[in-house]
């Protein structure tokens, strides 16, 4: 069975403000702060480094398969990993945006899904590498952990009407113009016939979790999933 977790900012080495797991290399932490804090996850996970693997999110909708022959050397630009090989753990780097987890019991896939990506359609492309796998959608489920939630999450007007028009489900208030962007997700896991369970964290509100609407500098937690 698929195992995964959801990081908060404890347990590192790094100094504020990336204080103190930062997970992430590109946002000007000290980089052999970011490689312990990782190898730290690695161990806490029970597996190699070289069997932890993280993506050059850019925000779109690409998928990079994982497979046995895949080395964690290079991060992929992607959005969403997936794998059937057991003993390789994929990892989503957050700060505001929703870390998505999805498993089965042949193969898990871990994306990140901002409102960019929502509007993309990655979480339909990363459920597209379960179809080709032959896994059906009722093997399917979900975790949404810690993001920002919709009180929190500002836009301009037509930044919210743009997304509210391809995501019904993420629109909230045309008054405060807010995304919901778990209620996104929700909306179309729901659509795909995909169960999933939620954190109810605001990354924002508490200060145990990195938000970079909150702290401009600031590090990344991460979801993790493995088989």
């Amino acid at each position: 069975m698929p195992e995964s977790l959801f990081t908060s900012r404890a347990g590192g080495v790094s100094t504020a403000p990336f204080d103190s797991l930062n997970l992430a290399l590109h946002v000007g932490d000290e980089p052999s702060s970011v490689i312990k804090n990782r190898k730290l996850l690695a161990e806490k996970i029970g597996i190699s480094e070289a069997s932890l693997f993280f993506m050059n999110q850019v925000h779109g909708n690409s998928v990079t398969v994982i497979d046995e022959n895949s080395t964690a050397i290079n991060e992929p630009t992607a959005d969403a990993l997936f794998t059937e090989v057991k003993g390789k753990a994929l990892a989503v780097l957050v700060a505001d945006c929703t870390p998505l987890l999805l498993k089965s019991e042949r193969a898990v896939a871990a994306v990140h899904v901002g409102r960019r990506g929502l509007v993309a359609g990655v979480i339909a492309e990363a459920l597209k590498q379960f179809d080709k796998a032959g896994i059906g959608r009722t093997e399917i489920s979900a975790e949404l952990g810690p993001s920002i939630c919709a009180n929190c999450y500002e836009v301009d007007v037509t930044t919210y009407e743009e997304v509210g028009s391809i995501v019904p489900g993420s629109a909230t208030s045309a008054e405060l113009h807010c995304l919901d962007i778990s209620k996104g997700i929700e909306f179309q896991l729901n659509g795909a016939g995909v169960a999933f369970e939620k954190s109810h964290i605001c990354v924002r509100h508490s200060e145990g979790y990195f938000s970079y609407r909150r702290d401009p500098r600031t590090g990344r937690q991460a979801g993790v999933i493995w088989l």
